[in-house]
This record gives structure tokens, C-alpha cells and sequence, in this order.
């Protein structure tokens, strides 16, 4: 089984790992239309960009919170990214 994720599912998984109560789950759904999924005894998560993961529609709404630590934390990586191309700070 493989699960793709964007870059920002991904995000809001590591956003999920900080959220008390969260399931952090991934389940697999053999119906969509049904609330109960199966369990699948390996998973693969292959990370895809936001441009793979949503071309041709707009990605769903999130959690306000949610929403905001990504967009922060997009934030937060675009400045790394940037200060290693400019040649500070190694990588």
C-alpha cells in the first residue's frame, strides 16, 4: 500500500504529533462513503509537492490551527532554504 502525502498533509501530520488527543492515524478506506476503515499491515508515506498533490484543484480546508502552524512552518522552511542558497549557515 502507498499513501502520497503533499508537503502540507505532511506538516499537518507533524502540526497532528502536538495535538493532545489527536489519532495521528492513517487508515486506509475500503468504502468512502463509510466511516470505518481498514487497517493495512504495511504503509508507504512517499512525500510529493503540493504542485503533484493538488493539480488542478485547491486543497481542502483545515483546522484554523492547523492551518496557521503551516503555513507558518512553510514560512519558517522557505527562510532556511533561502539562507543556504545564500550561502549562510552550511548545507
Amino acid at each position: 500500500m502507498q499513501v502520497k502525502l503533499s508537503r502540507r498533509n505532511l506538516l499537518s501530520l507533524l502540526h497532528k504529533l502536538e495535538m493532545p488527543g489527536s489519532r495521528r492515524t492513517i487508515i486506509k478506506q475500503i468504502d468512502l462513503n463509510s466511516p470505518v476503515g481498514t487497517e493495512a499491515d504495511e504503509i508507504a508515506v512517499v512525500a510529493v509537492t503540493d504542485e503533484e498533490c493538488y493539480a488542478g484543484r485547491d486543497p481542502g480546508a483545515m483546522q484554523p490551527e492547523t492551518e496557521q502552524f503551516v503555513t507558518d512552518l512553510t514560512e519558517a522552511l522557505e527562510l532556511v532554504r533561502q539562507r543556504r542558497q545564500d550561502g549562510c549557515c552550511g548545507g
